[in-house]
């Protein structure tokens, strides 16, 4: 007969969890085929029996057309392969490609991005504000609920 180990949450005073392991200026770099491809940096990060929680995070990866991404966000938590970026958070392309919104999830496995809660998106002179997105990164495609656009041609020279 196997016996499970027990285990024990422990709380503080106030009953909040108290983190197994924290680290502090924690770096952890994703490797794809001998390549970095992406790097999270986070000034704090608090590791629980069955998830993290990171403050201050800056992700940056590689699109598969070279271009560098770069999430920012005031908190999250990692938990079952899924980055839940909590607050103020950014996405910033290259080529001039952002979103901004909260409560934004990412799918490490899938590389989807998505929120029911309301975003802008912008690229180059056009926005857009919506209710809800999913963001395919790896085909580079969105998708969006309740959308209002505001897009913008660039002034070029007249053809004759």
């Amino acid at each position: 007969m196997i016996k499970e180990p027990y285990t024990i949450n422990i709380v503080d005073t106030d009953g909040n969890l108290i983190p197994e392991v924290e680290l502090f200026n924690a770096q952890n770099y994703q490797i794809k085929e001998g390549l970095v491809e992406s790097i999270v940096h986070s000034e704090r990060v608090a590791r629980f029996q069955d998830f993290d929680k990171l403050y201050v995070i800056n992700a940056g990866h590689k699109t598969k057309d070279g271009l560098r991404g770069v999430l920012t966000s005031d908190e999250g938590v990692l938990q079952n392969n899924i980055m839940h970026f909590k607050t103020n958070s950014h996405y910033y392309r290259d080529d001039g490609v952002s979103l901004d919104g909260e409560d934004i999830f990412y799918d490490l496995k899938q590389e989807i991005l998505s929120s029911e809660k309301p975003f802008i998106f912008a690229q180059q002179q056009s926005r857009s504000h919506g209710l809800s997105f999913v963001y395919q990164m790896k085909e580079g495609t969105i998708s969006a609920t309740n959308i209002h656009s505001f897009i913008q041609e660039p002034v070029g020279k007249k053809k004759k």
